[in-house]
């Protein structure tokens, strides 16, 4: 490109008005009109969006618009071409007067990736080219003000920028002070939008795994993520699980490229770059989709409802979670409560007296058979409750009792013999947990020691599961738990 200032913009504005008036309609349109493919297969040629790029567009620009999107996808499945489109389209395309697309990447490089694509698109298209200045370090359109600019991961080069549209490449090597650094630059538009694009990360204790259990919530409405991966513990050499990780398998990424790889990679790279899994997914504690299927949130545990309690206390660094599992022929589960330390406490530690309080209105609630609880720095508490009269029982969270506690309730969930309430911070623990198997047995573990990913709730689901389950309900109180199933 030529250095120095560059020509006069004289062309009209680009003639949109035969493009639908929003939506992801709008953003499919404007990109098989506009854009070719910059490289590779099909290069030169039209870009027109497969149908399941026409759904992640269709997510994040249909009414009403997310406020952040993640899409977790393996390598080769043309995420930088896609990212490309949509700045572009956020610069050209979506009647913002001054906006702001900003290219963020773990460094300048990287960062060029997407903005390199975008520039070639523009240049390819003589429509585009006569309307967009083209810098080394920017596109600019003048008759809107509005600029593309590629940026490195670091909170003090987004100081300053107002952004109408954010897209974060390769998100699992940012930091989380940079998605928030992002995500706080944002939001002074009516339709801002901060988007990450990227392979799953090494570390799963990074920021895009704390995006990925929140979109798997589906809770929160202004976040929209989609997911492209192999199942949970399929074979890496099973090609069918390889076309469920990428749809872009046999259009234009090859198969045999594939295989090549398979060959000359460790199974741990080859299962997070080419199947988009996480890192110890295969060593997860339940098959994909397990727990979610078993959720009823029609369920209601009434008052009086013959129940156990599952405790599993910590003093400080970890969760104390207390979970609820119904006297039935197919318990119910459910959060009572949960004691986690917040984000940068120094000195947290966990309220007793206010768990010990908890636990006795949950027996005030309920009729509890049995308080199952870890007497491990919890005993003096324990000791308390049951001179009160409570009915605390103890169970060691030892290999001998956590193994078959831990079977019974693997095979209820993949029977779908229990239910749960769908609660999101139980099924994120759920969601952690992995299997440890050594001489002694088998029984849920972290992914390894220093891990910040807590289990502590499916631990206490496991216990009140075991105790509730080999209880025999009394047939009077079946009209106590309320459902529809």
């Amino acid at each position: 490109m030529r250095a120095g200032p560059k020509a006069a913009v004289t062309a009209e504005p680009l003639d949109l008005s035969d493009l639908p008036d929003s939506g992801g309609e709008r953003v499919v349109s404007f990109i098989e009109r506009f854009l070719l493919v910059p490289k590779g297969a099909g290069a030169r040629k039209p870009l027109v969006l497969r149908v399941w790029q026409g759904r992640i567009v269709r997510g994040l620009f249909d009414d009403p618009r997310p406020r952040q999107g993640l899409v977790s996808i393996p390598r080769g499945n043309g995420k930088s071409t896609l990212a490309a489109a949509l700045g572009l389209y956020g610069l050209l395309g979506d009647d913002v007067e001054g906006a702001q697309v900003l290219c963020v990447a773990s460094d300048e490089r990287q960062a060029r990736i997407v903005f390199n694509a975008a520039r070639r698109m523009v240049e390819l298209n003589p429509a585009l080219a006569d309307r967009v200045q083209v810098f080394q370090d920017r596109l600019y359109v003048p008759g809107t003000d509005s600029v593309m600019a590629p940026l490195p991961a670091e909170p003090g080069a987004l100081q300053g920028f107002d952004p109408s549209l954010c897209v974060a490449d390769e998100l699992h090597v940012v930091g989380e002070d940079v998605w928030e650094a992002m995500s706080l630059a944002s939001g002074k538009r009516d339709r801002s939008l901060v988007l990450a694009i990227s392979t799953p990360a090494a570390d799963s204790e990074s920021v895009m795994w704390k995006l990925v259990a929140h979109g798997r919530e589906g809770t929160d409405r202004s976040f929209y993520l989609k997911e492209f991966a192999a199942p949970v513990g399929c074979d890496p050499d099973d090609e069918e699980a390889w076309e469920q990780a990428n749809p872009a398998l046999d259009d234009f990424l090859h198969r045999d490229a594939l295989r090549a790889t398979r060959r000359t990679s460790r199974e741990s790279s080859f299962r997070r770059f080419r199947l988009g899994q996480w890192a110890g997914a295969e060593d997860a504690w339940l098959p994909d989709g397990a727990w979610d299927a078993c959720a009823d949130r029609s369920v209601r545990l009434e008052d009086g409802a013959e129940v156990c309690l599952g405790f599993d206390g910590s003093y400080n660094g970890d969760t104390t979670a207390l979970v609820v599992a119904s006297v039935a022929d197919r318990p119910h589960l459910d959060v009572v409560q949960v004691w986690e330390r917040p984000e940068r406490a120094h000195g947290w530690e966990v309220p007793i007296i206010e768990v010990e309080d908890t636990i006795r209105d949950a027996c005030r609630r309920w009729n509890v058979r049995e308080i199952a609880c870890d007497p491990f720095r919890w005993g003096r508490s324990m000791q308390l409750l049951e001179e009160e009269g409570l009915p605390v029982v103890e169970f060691p969270q030892s290999a001998s009792r956590m193994t078959p506690a831990t079977q019974r309730l693997y095979e209820a969930v993949t029977t779908r013999a229990v239910t749960h309430s769908g609660d999101p911070l139980l099924a994120r623990h759920v969601a952690n947990a992995t299997l440890k198997v050594d001489g002694r047995g088998q029984r849920l573990s972290k992914e390894h020691k220093h891990s910040t990913r807590r289990i502590d709730c499916a631990v206490a689901a496991v216990m009140a599961f075991d105790r509730a389950s080999q209880q025999q309900p009394d047939p009077a109180d079946y009209d106590i738990l309320q459902s529809v199933w």
